[in-house]
């Protein structure tokens, strides 16, 4: 399998499906793959509840090739950007999306995720913005009714964990921030403090979506990540 110039990272309780739609609105020149994090998938690896032990993962799975971009929605923005703090020499570009340095989470969600079943899993309506279709919201769970309980536990648990704001100034690889203006999870006033934070990083803030924003505004987030790899 030849490298992608884009690999993107899912959030808590997705999989590399629900990256489906978003995907097929951006400029094919990006080369974009999604993967799966360890839990879900075809051949399920066991699930991992630590962010540093899922960059490992996701490298480890990388084939021969140039460094793509880390593209990372919440958790996965997460595991991007320990995976370049980690392995500074491999990871040259990220992009954080609707993402943080910090993830603590709510304990509602958790007690929420830790209740779920496959038939009824965790539903995350609240995370999308206010303008977003019911349509859009429905092929989104549609998707991630597929992640195994367990998997969605453990990356709440993984999210909950999480915390590298002393080490932001570490950071060596080029970071785009991208997020939405009504984010609920991942707040917009704490973006512009986390891109100062980082050595190399931009932002880009989109007007109206919430913390779903590939989802809400796919092609919007597929053309910034165009001019921020011919940046």
């Amino acid at each position: 399998m030849n490298a992608p110039r884009v690999l993107c990272l899912h959030g808590a309780s997705g999989n590399a499906a629900t990256w489906g739609p978003v995907l097929d609105a951006w400029d094919p020149a990006l080369a974009a793959r999604a993967v799966d994090l360890p839990g879900r998938g075809a051949t399920p690896k066991p699930p991992l509840a630590d962010v540093a032990a899922l960059a490992d993962a996701v490298l480890a799975d990388l084939p021969p090739g140039p460094a793509p971009l880390l593209v990372g929605h919440s958790l996965g923005g997460a595991v991007a950007l320990m995976a370049a703090l980690r392995h500074p020499s491999r990871v040259t570009r990220i992009a954080l999306v609707s993402s943080a340095s910090r993830l603590r989470v709510a304990p509602t969600i958790l007690q929420a995720a830790a209740q779920a079943t496959p038939t009824t899993p965790l539903r995350l309506d609240f995370a999308f913005g206010p303008h977003t279709p019911p349509s859009v919201i429905a092929r989104y769970h549609a998707d991630a009714a597929t992640t195994p309980p367990a998997a969605s536990v453990a990356d709440w648990q993984a999210c909950d964990g999480f915390d590298v704001r002393a080490r932001l100034g570490e950071v060596r690889a080029r970071v785009l921030v991208a997020y939405g203006a009504a984010d609920v999870l991942t707040p917009a006033k704490h973006q512009g403090p986390l891109t100062d934070a980082l050595p190399r990083a931009q932002r880009a803030e989109h007007p109206t979506a919430g913390h779903m924003l590939p989802w809400e505004a796919p092609a919007w987030l597929g053309q910034i990540l165009v001019d921020f790899l011919q940046s």
